[in-house]
């Protein structure tokens, strides 16, 4: 009796684990198919979270530019404030816009999809007020040739009016040795709020020619030094670059030495007029 009560009872226990193995089994299921659907429930509010961080605002400004960040405030009949992509923070005058959009860009994965690239726009941020710098070089077209470095420095009152002193040292004839220094003011201005703009620019002052003892000149005298100039202006940062044509006038007097017909002395009064291309840098 004793052995088949613990015969019983082994089998009564056997029987208990048998019924309980496919409820555990139905219990390890659920809890892998519930730890599954959290991590695709993460999944998917991460990336829901990313595009959210990704959407941008975009402003096409009315000179071409286009600048991409986030509007902080919005003024219709005034403007906005607007953070670029870098942290900084303009204002941007309710005239200059053009148009207000928004962008998502896709959102990257573990399978090695690069991030977006936004570029910073390069805005319009010419300096129109203040003090200014010019440093440029010409040639001239004419049959004896020529050529000239200059440097002028002045104050802008606005973009259309900036008035300066300059100097420098040119040539009007590489056939022979006859260098001017010009002394001059001058004035210039821009039309247009815009990376590319026409420009203006007049010269007014002195040229003082040198003498030469080497190449024969023992005495000259200078004149007038006049130029008109129109071109157009590339860039709207700090530094700039411009190129254009120019109409000079420069009058002066040299007295020289003739080695070759007998050794004489004479005197030419000359009066310059030269069509000129002018590039340079302004900052």
């Amino acid at each position: 009796m004793q052995y088949e009560d613990k015969w019983f009872c082994y089998i009564n226990f056997s029987a208990i684990i048998k019924n309980k193995i496919p409820q555990m089994k139905f219990r390890v299921k659920l809890i892998i198919s519930l730890f599954f659907f959290c991590l695709s429930m993460n999944g998917f509010s991460q990336v829901v979270e990313d595009m959210e961080k990704k959407i941008v605002d975009i402003v096409w400004l009315k000179d071409g530019s286009k600048l991409t960040g986030t509007i902080l405030k919005w003024e219709l009949e005034r403007g906005m404030e607007f953070q670029l992509l870098t942290g900084a923070v303009i204002v941007i005058p309710k005239a200059e816009i053009n148009r207000v959009m928004q962008d998502t860009p896709y959102v990257s994965d573990d399978r090695g999809r690069r991030e977006p690239y936004f570029r910073e726009p390069r805005v319009y941020a010419f300096k129109e007020e203040g003090w200014y710098h010019n440093t440029s070089g010409f040639i001239n077209f004419s049959f004896m040739g020529g050529a000239g470095i200059h440097h002028a420095m002045g104050f802008r009152f606005n973009r259309l009016l900036g008035i300066g002193l300059g100097t420098g040292i040119e040539t009007h004839d590489f056939n022979n040795v006859r260098n001017i220094i010009p002394v001059y003011a001058e004035v210039r201005g821009f039309f247009f709020p815009k990376k590319i703009t026409p420009y203006y620019a007049v010269k007014l002052g002195y040229g003082f020619a040198l003498t030469d003892e080497l190449a024969g000149t023992s005495e000259a005298k200078g004149g007038i030094h006049f130029s008109p100039e129109m071109g157009v202006r590339f860039g709207g940062r700090d530094v700039t670059y411009y190129a254009g044509l120019e109409y000079k006038i420069q009058n002066a007097t040299f007295t020289s030495s003739d080695f070759i017909f007998g050794g004489g002395v004479f005197t030419e009064k000359i009066s310059y007029r030269r069509l000129e291309l002018r590039t340079g840098l302004l900052f």
